[in-house]
This record gives structure tokens, C-alpha cells and sequence, in this order.
């Protein structure tokens, strides 16, 4: 009786240790670790450019799609500025040609509709006839 007592006690103290030792290296073990990221945007605009951009995006959109809600202005143009942002730097406008910029602006505008899909053309409203 004392021997099969000294095995159990003997199974349990090495279950308790396997348990243990379990939890120790897989407690430690960081999950949570993130890559380096290469940051989403240059960071060197200054506020009131951004503003600036914005407003004349909101304004443009007005004058040429005055069909299409505000809020879905406000979309099109955060998205415009997001991508400008996260292609060029403040201080590459300056640099890269008018025509390089205009082809960017004209690419990111029909990827910003196709996201809200919001027309790119102007669109006629009707009118009726007396």
C-alpha cells in the first residue's frame, strides 16, 4: 500500500511539474508582436494644407456633380486627400510635373468613385419642357 501510494505520489508531482512548465514557456511566449510598417502617410503636411486640398476637392466636386450629397462629397474628398498623402510628400508637389500630377489626381479620382460609386462624368439633369 505504501509503494502504489509513493507511485501516486510520484505521477502527481511530475503532472504538476509537466503542468507548470507547460504554462511557464507558453505564458511567456509574446503572441502580440507587429512588424515594422512603413507609415501610412509622410507626415510632413502641415494642417492647413491638407485643409486647403480638401476645400478645393469639395469644391470642385460641388460645381461640377452638384447632384451628389454632401456626404458623399466629404467621402470622395477624404479619400482623394488620403491617397495624395500616402503617394507624395508636401514638398513633392513642388518637384513632380504638372502632367505626372494630373495623370495621379485623374487615376486616384476614378479609384475614389469606384469605392462610392459616384459618377465620374457630370451628369445633365433633366429639365422639362413647356
Amino acid at each position: 500500500m505504501i509503494k502504489s501510494l509513493s507511485y501516486l505520489v510520484l505521477i502527481c508531482f511530475f503532472g504538476v511539474l509537466a503542468i507548470a512548465l507547460i504554462v511557464l514557456l507558453t505564458g511567456c511566449v509574446d503572441t502580440n508582436r507587429t512588424l515594422p510598417t512603413k507609415p501610412r502617410f509622410s507626415g510632413d503636411h502641415t494642417t492647413s494644407s491638407i485643409r486647403d486640398l480638401w476645400i478645393v476637392c469639395y469644391h470642385t466636386r460641388l460645381r461640377h456633380y452638384p447632384q451628389v450629397p454632401p456626404p458623399m462629397q466629404w467621402s470622395y474628398c477624404d479619400c482623394m486627400i488620403d491617397k495624395s498623402r500616402e503617394a507624395y510628400s508636401s514638398s513633392d508637389y513642388e518637384k513632380i510635373s504638372q502632367d505626372n500630377l494630373s495623370s495621379f489626381f485623374t487615376a486616384t479620382s476614378l479609384d475614389c468613385d469606384k469605392r462610392m460609386s459616384v459618377p465620374n462624368e457630370p451628369v445633365e439633369l433633366p429639365t422639362k419642357q413647356l
